[in-house]
């Protein structure tokens, strides 16, 4: 059975790569803003991974981060944080709650696989923060 992920990605020509790279080998789900991604998990459709836009509208990722890891359902799900911020990284080592992994856009989507791939393959999932 493929690993569930969740894409959760604002950007209609970022999306479509995202999903075309990841397919073949995840059962990928799509989400253009961290309020349908919590609308999409409500129906108990929990994924193994979140790969996430960090400025999305409507629910930004850091508001979607917040409320993902606050939560005692969805805390553990891993995220990748993908994001265009030259400030990203400060705003990521200022949160209170880990994330598994940071690329900057764009990226090359061998070092996501490679990303998605060390998540996957650990028996603790390994946290940056």
């Amino acid at each position: 059975m493929k690993k569930k992920i969740l894409l959760v990605e604002d950007e209609p020509t970022i999306h479509r790569l995202l999903h075309f790279i990841l397919s073949k080998e995840f059962d990928v789900r799509s989400a253009a803003n961290g309020f349908e991604a919590f609308v999409w998990m409500e129906r108990q459709d929990i994924p193994d991974l979140i790969i996430m836009d960090w400025m999305m509208p409507q629910m930004d990722g850091g508001t979607f981060l917040k409320l993902l890891k606050v939560s005692g359902l969805y805390s553990e799900i891993p995220v990748i944080v993908l994001s265009a911020s030259e400030s990203i990284r400060q705003e990521l080592d200022n949160l209170p709650y880990p994330i598994s992994h940071c690329l900057h856009k764009p990226f090359d989507p061998r070092t996501l696989k490679t990303a998605i791939g060390n998540i996957f393959n650990a028996s603790t999932y390994g946290f940056i923060n």
